[in-house]
């Protein structure tokens, strides 16, 4: 019976490890559309590779980035973030391991406490200068 049940679990690994990651795309982002902005809340957590936010959604602008929501977005590499956004919350991309690189556009003005913390790929991201807030 031992072995039936480790051959089962065996296989169910290598079923669950072959399933692959998508890449990411606007279809994986959650997001806030209540006002006349967009909030980003949340992403897909199997989400993989280059993510491009748009610029807006829904006709509407993209002007923050929510606390935690890119949070255990282990499949991510990197993130580029259109010229709309002004504000990336706290802990906005936490253990993002893979994530090497964020784009940051010139209008963001604050980033929120520990907004990259356990990104431990990262090699690549400039603050902007008119950053105020950090």
């Amino acid at each position: 019976m031992k072995t039936t049940t480790t051959t089962i679990l065996a296989f169910l690994f290598l079923i669950c490890a072959a399933l692959p990651l998508h890449a990411a795309d606007v279809s994986d982002l959650t997001y806030d559309a209540s006002g006349a902005t967009i909030i980003i809340t949340d992403c897909d957590t199997a989400a993989s590779g280059a993510l491009v936010i748009p610029e807006t959604i829904e006709g509407k602008p993209v002007t923050s980035i929510g606390e935690e929501a890119f949070y255990g977005c282990i499949s991510l590499t990197s993130v580029i973030i259109p010229g709309s956004v002004t504000s990336i919350e706290s802990d906005t991309f936490y253990n993002c391991s893979s994530l090497a690189s964020v784009t940051l556009p010139n209008s963001v003005t604050s980033i929120g406490s520990y907004a990259f913390s356990y990104c431990n790929s990262l090699t690549s991201i400039a603050i902007p200068e008119g950053v105020t807030s950090i």
